[in-house]
């Protein structure tokens, strides 16, 4: 079966505006994350609106989408089966610093059994007292909720996602609810469609960089 990966990304970042461009070590975030993506072996586009970050990627690995996308679920499910046309994909964001192999292999087996499946890593007090930090509540890797808010229990949501075709099918039916802008967490769709998301239990010590601390501690970290 045939997998892709997908970098959905935009400039207009509500926490962090043009954080793509950012530099990371000589390249920018957006192209860091392309180039080692693309590294693991598999076709790998990145998702976009923007010309300016179009623009640091090479042209053949530019799907273009509509500024119309409401997040980076929607701008990755447009392109299945119209530019696109792969079995498996799996959606790494493009905040992600450094792409673990290990979360890509293991979600796209787990997409043989479901069509949408989500990446987690265990959470420390800390994170789950960060009202920053998604937080996802699952059980026997059947996700029921989301939050940002601090809690004394949940999952650390990690930025992968995958998908297979049936996803698209089921996310273009979906109503678009309250909560889920509040929370600002598509991932909320399924379950308040009543549909059902799975995850995988991964190990992870990347850093996404949602807002400018996050970048401040890749500086510290990885420079």
């Amino acid at each position: 079966m045939s997998t892709a990966i997908v970098i959905p990304a935009r400039m207009k970042s509500t926490r962090f505006p043009g954080k793509p461009l950012i530099d990371m070590d000589g390249r920018p975030l957006i192209r860091r994350c392309f180039d080692i993506c693309q590294s693991f072996g598999y076709d790998t586009y990145v998702l976009t609106d923007s010309q300016e970050i179009a623009d640091v990627i090479t042209k053949f690995n530019v799907i273009w989408t509509s500024p119309d996308c409401t997040d980076g679920t929607d701008r990755c499910l447009s392109a299945i089966g119209d530019e696109l046309h792969y079995d498996k994909y799996i959606n790494v964001q493009g905040d992600t610093s450094n792409p673990n192999i290990t979360v890509i292999k293991a979600i796209e087996k787990a997409l043989d059994d479901h069509y949408v499946i989500q990446a987690h890593k265990k959470m420390t007090p800390e994170g789950q007292a960060d009202p920053t930090v998604c937080k996802m509540v699952q059980t026997n890797n059947v996700v029921h909720w989301y939050v940002r808010s601090a809690l004394a229990y949940g999952d650390f949501s990690l930025g992968y996602h995958g998908y297979t075709p049936e996803a698209k099918r089921r996310w273009n039916t979906f109503t678009h609810y309250e909560e889920e802008k509040i929370e600002s967490i598509e991932a909320m769709r399924w379950i308040q469609n009543n549909d059902m998301i799975k995850t995988v239990c991964c190990e992870d010590d990347g850093i996404e960089i949602n807002e400018q601390k996050d970048y401040e501690l890749w500086k510290k970290l990885y420079k």
